[in-house]
């Protein structure tokens, strides 16, 4: 009898005994290789990807910034502050003093930036570790603290220094003009 006779049953059954032919063979081997390249690649984002993340949040900041540290953020608040002081009427002399003020009082600013890397270091050392050190956290919390409670003292005290140096009509002017809307540039 001749395979092209055989009943539907027969059929199926000798298509069950026959051998599997070769490119059926490769299927489970194509699978597991196309499986094992998925999850190469999905590990590979995972270790890539927050390391691209970090890269494009750092120059973002960086260009946001005007560079590395507040040096351009600090410049472009003294325009800013230059534009608020023309409109509150203040003198040349004026503006020179508070200038001078806050420049020296926003100086410990740039350099609280640059540390933060070094905190975040320090941060990740500690996390990474085989063993949680729950006062070496402690520590580094603690001392950032400090840190930026000096920090933000030197600011509040160049503030008042410049606000000083303004007449209290000034002033009242100056605090109307930043309870507005304003371009931040």
């Amino acid at each position: 009898m001749l395979p092209h006779t055989l009943t539907p049953a027969a059929e199926e059954t000798f298509k069950m005994t026959q051998p599997i032919a070769t490119p059926s063979a490769s299927r489970p081997r194509r699978r597991w290789r196309l499986g094992a390249a998925l999850a190469a690649a999905f590990i590979a984002g995972g270790v890539a990807l927050p390391a691209l993340t970090a890269t494009a949040q750092d120059a973002a900041m960086h260009h946001m910034m005007g560079g590395p540290g507040h040096g351009g953020m600090q410049a472009a608040a003294m325009v800013h502050i230059g534009k608020l002081l023309d409109q509150v009427g203040a003198s040349a002399e004026q503006k020179s003093r508070i200038h001078t003020v806050l420049q020296a009082g926003l100086a410990p600013m740039a350099g609280l930036h640059d540390e933060m890397g070094q905190t975040h270091a320090r941060l990740h050392a500690l996390l990474a570790a085989p063993t949680i050190d729950r006062g070496a956290l402690e520590q580094l919390r603690v001392g950032e603290i400090a840190r930026l409670d000096q920090v933000s003292h030197t600011v509040v005290q160049a503030i008042a220094d410049a606000a000083e140096v303004l007449t209290p009509e000034q002033r009242a002017r100056l605090a109307t003009l930043m309870t507005k809307p304003h371009d931040p540039a």
